[in-house]
């Protein structure tokens, strides 16, 4: 059989495989048809079609860089606004999963480095605390509450935390470390007395999270690489659910406009 055409303007034709490629990378274009043309006959679909329009473009599925690999540290407020951070960048994204461009680190917080390994927002006051190796920082907003990086050790922190969490239930932040877990005084960085303390009482939450969070509904959700598991406080018990890339939309990372993942 031979090969189908389809007409972009007088003389520019495409083949049939061109035109899936195409479409494949960014979708059909609206407003026509969709029937199948002889060769010669002007292919309505691609009527309202600028060529000139796809250079330089990225397929809308690329999505943000942190949906492709992995995070550094992840927070939320109390408006449930996400912060997603990844070297020397971070992402918001609203409650209902839709993600912003990535915005410098140092723009929002003033001498903060790059590829911190930590990161919880208090409920309580709304300030941000940051971890990296042994030392902590603390921002009202945009503005630093301390003057100068604190040592965490100093409280007895442990350096270089796997992630931080704001739990609600004891107005606490928590600290994660390999197979422990510290909780720390309120609004400082003290660890409280009879901690740290083994991850068990967490009911099978994975040694070495990268990140935790507070949700709505009261659960908890951990992550691990592309992994996640959420907590169930009434019985106390952590399952492992699948990727959070494609199975949590309020991560940002489902195709805002037709609702379909990414991946």
């Amino acid at each position: 059989m031979a090969p189908y055409y389809k007409r972009l303007g007088r003389d520019a034709l495409l083949s049939w495989d061109d035109v899936l490629a195409v479409q494949s990378l960014y979708g059909k274009p609206q407003g026509g048809s969709g029937a199948i043309q002889l060769p010669g006959k002007l292919f309505t679909d691609f009527e309202a079609w600028d060529p000139h329009r796809l250079q330089g473009r990225s397929p809308e599925t690329r999505g943000p860089k942190y949906c492709h690999s992995s995070f550094d540290a992840i927070t939320v407020d109390g408006q449930h606004r996400l912060y997603i951070f990844q070297g020397n960048q971070f992402w918001e994204v609203t409650a209902d999963g839709n993600v912003s461009e990535p915005h410098p680190l140092q723009k929002r917080w003033a001498g903060l480095p790059p590829h911190i390994e930590a990161a919880a927002v208090s409920l309580e006051d709304g300030d941000f605390y940051f971890f990296k190796g042994s030392r902590c920082w603390r921002f009202q907003g945009p503005k630093p509450v301390w003057g100068s990086p604190q040592l965490c050790r100093a409280g007895g922190l442990p350096p270089h935390p796997d992630a931080a969490l704001y739990f609600p239930p004891l107005s606490r932040l928590i600290l994660f470390k390999g197979a422990h877990y510290y909780v720390l005084a309120r609004g400082g960085l003290q660890v409280e007395p009879y901690y740290p303390r083994g991850l068990q009482d967490w009911g099978g939450v994975p040694e070495e999270v990268s990140g935790a969070l507070p949700r709505p509904d009261g659960s908890i959700i951990f992550f691990r690489d592309d992994r996640y598991w959420r907590l169930d406080q009434a019985k106390l018990r952590a399952m492992p659910l699948g990727r959070w890339a494609t199975e949590l939309p309020w991560m940002g990372c489902w195709h805002a406009n037709s609702g379909g993942t990414l991946f």
